[in-house]
């Protein structure tokens, strides 16, 4: 288990390069993991809606 950090991260970095060499390199920033965490947060909270056969067409 690693350690805690000792400051807040602002960003982490996705480098991997495969055995072919092609390289995929991204930068996350946190902001953009909360506001992703919230979105997932909200949609797994909605209600869950089931249509059946007489409901009306949408």
């Amino acid at each position: 288990m690693p350690e805690e950090p000792a400051e807040e991260w602002t960003k982490f970095v996705i480098d991997i390069t495969d055995a072919h060499g092609e390289r995929f390199y991204k930068e996350v920033a946190r902001e953009e993991v909360e506001a992703a965490s919230a979105r997932a947060r909200a949609e797994a909270e909605a209600p869950i809606v089931i249509l059946g056969p007489s409901s009306p067409a949408t």
